[in-house]
């Protein structure tokens, strides 16, 4: 065990030793860092990309009314909820969905991870839930997410399509969203407020 430790240890050092070599040397007129100006051999924090900002729009606490067509084709009602926050920095956010029991569907509860990928230059959607399911999707545009998922433990095409909603009379809003929900042969559609 304490050859393990010593071995993680050791790693964790080099990673470190790895990282600060990285780091930029002060620059002509920089301050030094007892007056406040960088501390030296310090690696700068990368700030969250603009492209963020379509996501941004979306945090917050959302209730929603919805429509759900089973495999079978059997429409059903549901109510949903959609909880977005930023989480490490403002580089990713955290979205917790929570669906309610429609027709002999159970309850459902999935966590994800959303953001702009910049090594990617797209969108990543990566999720999991209480039915031990999956979901991994990209997008270009931060509205329209397409790739696959695990539903009902089979693999299959999932898409989720994210659009604002529209007012009483008829102007975008951004207390209002609509979503709709493709899992292979079974989709629902989403109204949501703040």
């Amino acid at each position: 065990m304490r050859t393990k430790l010593a071995a993680v240890a050791t790693l964790a050092m080099a990673m470190g030793a790895g990282s600060a070599s990285h780091a930029q040397a002060p620059k002509e007129g920089d301050k030094p860092a007892a007056e406040g100006g960088p501390a030296a051999g310090a690696f700068p924090v990368p700030k969250p990309v603009a492209e963020n900002d379509v996501i941004k729009k979306s945090v917050g606490s959302w209730t929603c009314e919805a429509t759900g067509k089973s495999p079978d084709g059997q429409e059903m009602k549901y109510k949903a909820s959609w909880v977005v926050k930023p989480i490490l920095g403002g580089h990713w956010y955290s979205i917790v969905y929570k669906r309610s029991k429609m027709g002999p569907m159970p309850a459902f509860e999935g966590s994800a991870t959303v953001g702009y990928n910049s090594a990617l230059k797209k969108y990543t959607f990566v999720g999991f839930d209480n039915f031990g399911s999956f979901v991994n999707l990209a997008s270009g545009d931060g509205a329209v997410y397409v790739g696959e998922g695990g539903p009902m433990g089979k693999l299959t095409p999932v898409k989720f399509t994210f659009s604002p909603g529209k007012d009483k009379k008829g102007e975008p809003s951004d207390r209002l969203f609509d979503a709709t929900l493709d899992f292979g042969t079974a989709s629902s559609t989403e109204i949501c407020k703040k």
